[in-house]
C-alpha cells in the first residue's frame, strides 16, 4: 500500500489553482508541484513521492486549519 498527499484536493476545494496554493501557502514553486502532483519531480506522471519536509507538512497542515495525517491518504 502506498501513501500520497491530499493537497490538490483540499486546495481545490477552497478554490486554489496550483498558483494561488504556491502565494498564499508561501512555499517554493517546486515545493508546490511536487506536492500537488505527489511526484518526486514535480512532474504530473512523474515518480512518486517518497520524501516530504516536516516544516513544509507543518506549514500546509495550519495553512488548511487541519492536523498533519489528514494530508496524507492510502492508495
Amino acid at each position: 500500500m502506498a501513501v500520497r498527499l491530499r493537497i490538490r484536493e483540499l486546495a481545490e476545494a477552497r478554490g486554489l489553482n496550483i498558483s494561488s496554493l504556491q502565494r498564499e501557502a508561501k512555499i517554493p514553486m517546486s515545493t508546490a508541484r511536487r506536492i500537488w502532483y505527489s511526484t518526486s519531480d514535480g512532474s504530473e506522471k512523474g515518480p512518486p513521492l517518497k520524501l516530504v519536509n516536516l516544516e513544509v507538512i507543518d506549514q500546509l497542515a495550519r495553512f488548511f486549519d487541519i492536523q498533519p495525517g489528514e494530508l496524507f491518504e492510502h492508495i
